[in-house]
């Protein structure tokens, strides 16, 4: 996915998808009507959809192919609840399992580190980033990363 400027997509969907939206600066900004024309109307219900389709999007930096790929094979599983299956399967994507477990600082400096091929998954370089890490699969820093 192409890297797009932080601030503007804090400043358009709100607070929480990138840690520099919670800054002091962020939200001291954030306040004043930006553009012309004052108050921003009110979303519609279509909106508000697209609104929290996009903060998954950018929160896990996927490409909007991806993210329905992802919504698709969470409808034909079966057994858990739609939302929760989406969740998991974007929770274990590689690049979000090595930010989750403190490697990166962000996602997208997890995303660069798998890539770069820093990570090995049961003894194999793996440098896909949505690479699906399976419950008991080993994750190492390769030797020469180090």
């Amino acid at each position: 996915m192409i890297s797009k400027p932080k601030f503007k997509i804090c400043r358009r969907l709100g607070p929480g998808i990138y840690d520099k939206c919670q800054t002091s600066k962020f939200s001291a900004s954030s306040g004043k009507f930006s553009g012309r024309g004052g108050r921003p109307k009110a979303l519609s219900e279509y909106g508000s959809q697209l609104v929290e389709k996009q903060k998954v999007r950018f929160s896990y930096g996927i490409s909007e192919r991806q993210l329905s790929n992802y919504v698709k094979k969470a409808v034909q599983a079966k057994g858990v609840g739609t939302v929760d299956k989406l969740f998991e399967k974007l929770e274990s994507r590689l690049d979000n399992v090595v930010y989750r477990m403190g490697l990166g600082n962000s996602r997208r400096a997890a995303r660069q580190m798998v890539s770069h091929g820093h990570f090995v998954v049961n003894n194999h370089k793996v440098t896909i980033p949505s690479y699906e890490v399976k419950m008991g699969d080993l994750i190492k820093i390769r030797e020469g990363s180090k």
